[in-house]
C-alpha cells in the first residue's frame, strides 16, 4: 500500500490594507471641502452685512494697508533711482542771452525810454492826422492806422472831388460838360465787401441831391475793382458793390428814376495795376447820367 505525502504550501500573509489610514484621508478632504464651503458663506455674509450696514470709519484696513505697503516696495524696486523724487517746478527765469555790464544795461535802459517817448509821440500826432482828416479811429495797430491815413491821402482826384462835395454841397457835381462822377470804392464801402460805410452814405446823399435835378433820365451805375484776385470773382463783386449803390439811390430817390447797374470787375482800369497806388484808384464806382 503506497504512501500519501502530502507538501504544505508555505505560509502567506494576507495583503490587507489598513483601515485607519482610509479613514484619515477622508476625514482630511471633507474638513477642507468643509473650510471652502465656511469660508465663501462667511465671504458672502460678510459683503451682505457690509452693504446693508456700511461703516462710517475711513480708517484704512490693515490688511489694504499691508497690500499697499507691499505694491509701493515692488515698484519703487522696479524704478531706477533718479525717478523716484520728482523735482518741484519752479518758475522759469528768463537769462539775458548777452552779459551785459552794468555800464551797458543803463545806456540800454536810456534807449529804450526813448523809443518809448517818442512812441507816444509818434500815437499823438497820428490821432492828430486821423481828426484832420476825418478818418474814424480803428482799433489796430499803429502801422494799420498809419497805412489808412496813407490811403486817404492817396485818394485820386474824384476821391478829393467827394470830399468838396460832402463840405459845399451847393457847389453843382454835375453840368453839361460833366456827366459822370467816380467815386473810391474804398471810401464807400467796408473793406472787401458791399456794405456802405457812413462817410460812404453822407457822399451818396449830396449826390442824391443832384441826381434829382435831372428826373426821366437813366442813369448808370457801375463798379470796377483792381486786378488782384480771379476774374470771376472781381466781376461779381464790382456788380454787387454797383447794385448796392443803385439801391441806395432808388430808395431815397423814387421811381422818376432808371438806374442801369453793370459790373466790369478789372475789364476797364484807368490806370495800369502795378502799384498800391493805382490798385486804389482802379477800385471805384461811377455814376453818369445819360441823356435822352
Amino acid at each position: 500500500m503506497g504512501k500519501t505525502v502530502s507538501q504544505s504550501s508555505p505560509d502567506r500573509t494576507p495583503n490587507t490594507r489598513s483601515p485607519g489610514m482610509g479613514l484619515l484621508i477622508l476625514s482630511l478632504i471633507f474638513r477642507f471641502l468643509l473650510l471652502i464651503v465656511t469660508s465663501g458663506f462667511s465671504w458672502v455674509l460678510g459683503m451682505a452685512i457690509a452693504f446693508q450696514y456700511p461703516s462710517t470709519n475711513q480708517e484704512i484696513p490693515i490688511s489694504e494697508k499691508l497690500l499697499r505697503g507691499v505694491r509701493s516696495m515692488v515698484f519703487q524696486k522696479k524704478l531706477p533711482q533718479s525717478s523716484r523724487s520728482t523735482p518741484a517746478s519752479t518758475p522759469e527765469i528768463i537769462t539775458p542771452q548777452v552779459e551785459l555790464t552794468e555800464v551797458q544795461r543803463q545806456e540800454l535802459q536810456t534807449e529804450l525810454q526813448k523809443l518809448q517817448t517818442q512812441l507816444n509821440s509818434l500815437i499823438g500826432r497820428t490821432r492828430n492826422l486821423e481828426n484832420k482828416l476825418g478818418v474814424r479811429k480803428s482799433d489796430g495797430n499803429l502801422e494799420a492806422r498809419l497805412d489808412l491815413i496813407a490811403q486817404q491821402l492817396a485818394l485820386p482826384i474824384s476821391g478829393r472831388q467827394n470830399q468838396e462835395v460832402i463840405s459845399k454841397p451847393s457847389q453843382p457835381v454835375f453840368s453839361e460838360k460833366t456827366m459822370m462822377v467816380t467815386l473810391p470804392s474804398d471810401v464807400l464801402f467796408e473793406s472787401d465787401s458791399n456794405t456802405i460805410r457812413s462817410e460812404g452814405r453822407s457822399i451818396l446823399d449830396n449826390l442824391i441831391g443832384e441826381l434829382k435835378n435831372y428826373p426821366e433820365m437813366t442813369i448808370s451805375v457801375s463798379g470796377h475793382t483792381d486786378n488782384r484776385g480771379k476774374v470771376k470773382v472781381n466781376q461779381e463783386k464790382s456788380f454787387l458793390q454797383a447794385e448796392r449803390v443803385a439801391e441806395y439811390f432808388s430808395k431815397n430817390m423814387g421811381d422818376r428814376y432808371r438806374f442801369l447797374v453793370i459790373g466790369y470787375g478789372e475789364s476797364s482800369p484807368i490806370v495800369e495795376n502795378n502799384s498800391k497806388t493805382n490798385r486804389q484808384r482802379n477800385r471805384r464806382i461811377e455814376v453818369k447820367i445819360h441823356k435822352k
